[in-house]
């Protein structure tokens, strides 16, 4: 009896020792694993204009009919804010999410948020301008300024500094993404991604 007590308590002892062992192994993998993960910043579009190419000044009204300026002429460039575009639809649920956050964020990073859009019915805007109390944002709904920056999917962004010049743009999902933006025309780097392969934290991809 007591030689089967001993075998079964160095069993016990045995298993113990293992699962120790694979929860430091585990751990470690996680750690290693948190390193390479770079952060998630908006993904980038090749389409459209490209980073750093200066943005003509566009007059394009607004859903009440008053000028909005885009690009190095307009009256926000000259009042020193670089301006967010920030593409929407009153059907996308996605960007029903983000648009407090990009207003929020627009306060917070002093750019001016301009809201976009490329069709739809006049009414469902103005609905969605009132339920979303967007009325102190200019609310573009033009086909031409879709085209210009080739929207394809929403919600999408696109950030214009103070001289007119395109900063960073991209598919945006969350505050992080928007952020992102700002932190590229800040940095200088066209990305996170961009800042991780020049400064040897990720490999570039093909």
């Amino acid at each position: 009896m007591s030689n089967a007590l001993a075998a079964v308590l160095v069993l016990l002892t045995l298993v113990v020792l293992v699962l120790v062992f694979a929860v430091i192994a585990l751990a470690r993998q996680i750690g290693i694993l948190h390193t390479r993960l770079a952060p998630a910043g908006a993904l980038m579009t090749t389409s459209g204009p490209k980073l750093g190419e200066k943005i003509s000044n566009m007059s394009i009204p607004d859903i009440h009919g008053k000028p909005v300026e885009i690009g190095a002429t307009g009256g926000n460039a000259l009042a020193g804010k670089a301006q967010l575009l920030l593409f929407v639809s009153p059907s996308c649920p996605i960007c029903k999410e983000l648009v407090p956050t990009a207003k929020s964020m627009a306060r917070s990073e002093n750019v001016s948020l301009i809201f976009g859009s490329d069709g739809g019915q006049a009414d469902q805007h103005l609905a969605y301008i009132d339920k979303m109390d967007l009325k102190k944002y200019p609310y573009i709904v033009s086909l031409e300024l879709g085209m210009r920056f080739e929207v394809a999917k929403l919600p999408y962004a696109v950030l214009i500094d103070d001289q007119g010049v395109l900063r960073s743009k991209g598919l945006v999902n969350s505050r992080e993404h928007l952020e992102s933006l700002v932190h590229a025309m800040q940095s200088g780097y066209e990305s996170i991604q961009d800042y991780m392969v020049k400064n040897g934290h990720l490999e570039e991809q093909a």
